[in-house]
């Protein structure tokens, strides 16, 4: 009965093996373009020894002050449970180090070493390398119709599911609605 309802459904993965994305509805299109970018910056980062959320913390940690395991999680939008394994990772690899809190020494913040400037540095420059060059398909007049739906797209995501855009540094909706500043 599940497999029959399954089936039955508009969802292009299910009904197709390999989809006919002239056809594809606009939503799912959109989902398998983010799908395969999101693939493609894995590998990167995954090449320079990183996971989203490990490159999300160094790029939290490099605008300057040191944050608590709970302040970088809330801002990654993920349990600080969740960033144990990232957060020892990246210790371990000497990109970031625990501190004590001077004011409060029950605290233990999370700051970025010489060593985790340079790797974030690196994988971003990888990445304008690797990354930018596959968008040259766009021509100058289209990438600011493409961007302005992009940023619109998601902003309209964000009405729907607020903090939807949690775990990238800096990202706010067009009027300035940072849900990474919380």
């Amino acid at each position: 009965m599940l497999a029959l309802a399954a089936e039955s459904t508009h969802n292009v993965a299910v009904r197709d093996v390999e989809p006919n994305l002239e056809g594809m509805p606009l939503s799912r299109l959109l989902a398998v373009a983010g799908h395969v970018v999101a693939m493609r910056w894995q590998r990167l980062m995954g090449s320079h020894g990183l996971t989203p959320h490990g490159l999300a913390v160094l790029a939290y940690l490099v605008e300057g002050s040191a944050l608590t395991q709970r302040e970088l999680a809330r801002h990654c939008g993920v349990s600080p449970s969740t960033l144990n394994h990232t957060v020892d990772h990246l210790e371990r690899s000497g990109w970031i180090e625990r501190l004590r809190d001077v004011a409060d020494r029950r605290l233990v913040r999370l700051a970025l070493t010489v060593s985790g400037r340079r790797q974030l540095a690196e994988v971003q420059q990888a990445a304008g390398e690797q990354m930018e060059p596959m968008l040259d398909h766009l021509a100058a007049t289209e990438e600011p119709v493409v961007r302005e739906f992009l940023i619109r797209t998601v902003a309209r995501f964000q009405e729907q599911e607020p903090g939807a855009v949690l775990g990238y540094p800096g990202v706010t909706t067009p009027r300035g609605n940072g849900y990474d500043e919380a």
